[in-house]
């Protein structure tokens, strides 16, 4: 034995022995892990319900600041609690359950209002209070674990593998249980407390009546009556009630309380739904008679209506959420049995993923129209919302989807200043190309005040089709932006706009000067890819002082809230971690006498923190496009990370002797695999899209399996190395990772949505290199 073991011994024999571990405390250990991840997935759900989905980045934030913080409280307490560990550890587990009903109930007094948040400097304080709330129950669960580590400091790698272990577990059992139970109930379940259950408030309208209401893991549907109930696909151009008759009664059909779909009064004849022949969606049903529709994202069923109303032989109508079905169903006197008709097929699959599991079938049209909210798009919030409903690569699927004159009709809102319908023509200009068809040709763009529709044909837009386009659009009232011939002196005509901005658009993003255009263009619209599918991403910063001083106090409705929000998310997180966390611990903690630097510790688990953030943002982001929604893919990831990475802690753990000159053979394989996985995983995913929801599970754990072993070895192998010199440096080591890993949470997204998944990817192994130089310091030092 080394001079410097003897002096870390001697040290540790004159100090006072913690106290006993309880004989339950790997058992206690993995359930606390578990309820921490299942309340951590539970916010999530609750989350998209409230702000949208894309906040699970803030709530993984809000998580680690827990975490990172007890490292801080232990590290500054550690000499008053050496002999109370085990008190203290059931003390921390007694209130846990308290603090997850009471945080949850007082969060949502906060008035957090994310439209408000550059309007209303108060925000910022309601946002940093929703932080400090919500991140009391993982400050406690933390607390716990790390207690763990220090009544067994001999076995570090077995506690932190029960920890993993438990929260892999959770995070696979709280989805399952939001089958069954709703999001805002978990808290108590959790809790084990027989409280009610607490329900979120819904929209209110005068005269309102919920008539039906269904939950599932995906979303809340609550179907409400109302008189001021009017949703239409866009602006009804040309239309006259008094000669044409009313529109039918609607009941609204919300989603999270948030998006709308309308499920119309349908009494089996589609005569009354001539309105949907005056809306640009209606555009593809001038270019393909009789034709074989699919519908993606179904929802009440305006589309499909739509379709029966323009002489479709039949509908497949897919929608991702089985509750719709069922909610529809509920209403069949209202709704007259839409999708219980001969020839209408309701599939419950995510679009995308139906497309390219059913490899041999084609369509005459397929029509993807207004899948969002009007409010949340215009206001931005779908700034940071993965869609890969949107990228070339999925446009290029449906376009290989499509008979030999086969249409694709994609519908979206507009955006003052122009960029969203831009940015789609963009996409579908590059998947054009991509498919091997010249876009010129086989693309015409049409508007109206508020919507946009963009229509692709297999076939040539020939002369014969250009002029029933035209007669259309020129009937109704509609703008024609671009098709084959379009004289310039026809544009913007109707709903005129300062200058054609559309059309100039358009014909230079055709043009050989396309990149400059996109590098001028006051917002980002290039076309979204996989690597990058934030088609909602539309801000640049450049662009605010023009945008601030055109505009003045009103910029603020220009802009996308979800990348301001992320913005200071990423900015709040480092000040909360560096206040609370590293810098009590910096300026308190002394170092002692043959323990490593507080440097070292600092670089190698800051590292790491960073790393292991990275990547699991990046793989959760990628594996919505396999699981076809936020949620499964927030619970699968976190399982497979967990999960397999407590299994690496277990395995460094009983190597530790050997493990510590293996970290940079662990990080050599994290980096082959990674990089196998980039080329990979496209194809394989292409390959299982046919494969049920539970197969993909599986698949999706199976594939992930080796990376997140790897992932479990440098964090325990290291903190046993600190823990054998100094366990003084514990709750420092586990403090600087745990703020590491709250700004890692935000900024790695951050990166995604300026630089693609590739690049968070290789940060993450970068940092993971850069861990190595460090490591050396902990053991020589």
């Amino acid at each position: 034995m080394s001079d410097r073991s003897s002096k870390v011994s001697d040290e540790a024999v004159s100090r006072p022995p913690a106290s006993e571990a309880p004989p339950f405390l790997l058992t206690a250990v993995l359930a606390i892990g578990g309820v921490g991840i299942a309340f951590e997935i539970a916010l999530v759900r609750i989350f998209s319900i409230a702000q949208w989905h894309h906040f699970a980045y803030m709530i993984i934030s809000m998580a680690l600041l827990g975490f990172a913080a007890s490292g801080t409280a232990l590290g500054l307490l550690r000499n008053r609690i050496i002999g109370r560990e085990a008190t203290l550890f059931r003390t921390g587990a007694l209130m846990l359950p308290l603090s997850l009903v009471g945080c949850y109930e007082l969060s949502q007094s906060i008035p957090f209002e994310t439209l408000q948040l550059a309007t209303q400097p108060r925000q910022v304080l309601h946002l940093f209070s929703l932080y400090a709330v919500l991140s009391v129950p993982f400050f406690l669960t933390s607390w716990c674990i790390a207690l763990g580590f220090l009544l067994r400091p001999a076995t570090v790698g077995r506690v932190y593998y029960a920890n993993l272990l438990g929260s892999g577990l959770g995070a696979a059992l709280v989805v399952a249980a939001l089958f069954i139970l709703p999001a805002h109930g978990m808290p108590y379940l959790l809790a084990a407390v027989a409280s009610g259950v607490f329900l979120l408030a819904g929209r209110r309208l005068p005269e309102a009546e919920i008539v039906a209401e269904t939950e599932s893991p995906l979303s809340r549907l609550t179907a409400v009556r109302s008189p001021l109930i009017r949703e239409t696909p866009g602006q009804i151009a040309g239309y006259s009630v008094r000669s044409q008759g009313a529109l039918p009664e609607q009941i609204g059909m919300f989603f999270d309380g948030g998006s709308i779909s309308p499920i119309h009064r349908f009494e089996g004849s589609v005569e009354r739904f001539a309105f949907l022949d005056h809306v640009t969606s209606a555009l593809p049903y001038r270019l393909v008679a009789s034709p074989e529709v699919l519908v993606v994202g179904a929802g009440g069923g305006t589309e499909v209506l739509s379709a029966l109303y323009h002489g479709a032989a039949a509908v497949t109508a897919v929608e991702l959420d089985a509750g719709v079905a069922e909610l529809v169903a509920s209403l069949a006197p209202f709704a007259g049995g839409l999708y219980g008709r001969p020839d209408v097929e309701l599939v419950t699959a995510e679009g995308r993923g139906f497309l390219a599991s059913r490899k041999d079938e084609t369509y005459d049209v397929i029509q993807i129209s207004l899948l969002d909210a009007f409010t949340a798009s215009s206001a931005g919030v779908y700034a940071l919302s993965e869609s890969y409903l949107y990228t070339t690569e999925a446009i290029s699927l449906y376009l290989d989807r499509l008979t030999g004159e086969g249409v694709l009709s994609i519908t979206r809102w507009l955006k003052t200043p122009p960029r969203d319908a831009i940015k789609l023509f963009a996409t579908v200009v590059e998947a054009c190309r991509l498919a091997g068809l010249e876009p010129a040709a086989h693309v015409a763009f049409i508007r109206s005040w508020n919507t946009a529709t963009i229509v692709v044909s297999r076939a040539t837009l020939d002369d014969p089709r250009v002029e029933l386009v035209r007669e259309f659009a020129e009937s109704r009232g509609f703008d024609r932006v671009y098709h084959p011939g379009l004289d310039p002196a026809e544009v913007n005509r109707y709903t005129v706009l300062e200058g054609p901005v559309y059309y100039q658009s358009a014909l230079r993003i055709l043009s050989a000067g396309s990149e400059s255009f996109f590098a001028d263009y006051p917002f980002h619209v290039r076309p979204a890819t996989d690597d990058r599918p934030y088609f909602f991403r539309f801000f640049r910063w450049r662009s605010l002082p023009t945008l601030v001083g055109s505009a003045g106090r009103d910029w603020v409705y220009y802009v996308e809230w979800g990348y301001l929000v992320l913005v200071a998310t990423v900015a709040q997180a480092a000040l909360a971690s560096l206040l609370l966390v590293l810098l009590p611990l910096w300026l308190l903690l002394r170092r002692r006498p043959g323990a490593p630097s507080r440097g070292a510790v600092s670089c190698y688990f800051a590292l790491l923190g960073l790393a292991y953030m990275f990547l699991e943002i990046a793989f959760i982001q990628k594996m919505m496009l396999f699981l076809s929604h936020p949620l499964y893919a927030v619970g699968v990831v976190l399982a497979a990370f967990l999960f397999f990475s407590g299994l690496g802690s277990l395995w460094a753990d009983r190597h530790r002797r050997r493990q510590l000159r293996r970290v940079g053979t662990v990080v050599a394989l994290l980096a082959v695999l990674s990089a196998l996985y980039l080329v990979v995983l496209p194809s394989l995913f292409n390959a299982w899209a046919g494969w049920t929801a539970s197969a993909k599970v599986v698949a999706s754990l199976a594939t992930l399996a080796p990376m997140a072993f790897l992932m479990g070895i440098p964090f325990p192998t290291g903190l046993q190395t600190v823990a054998d010199r100094a366990d003084v440096l514990v709750p420092w080591a586990w403090g600087v990772n745990g703020a590491a890993s709250v700004v890692g949470a935000t900024l790695a997204t951050t990166v995604a949505v300026h630089a693609g998944f590739r690049v968070v990817v290789i940060t993450a192994l970068l940092c993971y290199g850069a861990a190595l130089l460090p490591l050396r310091g902990l053991v020589t030092e």
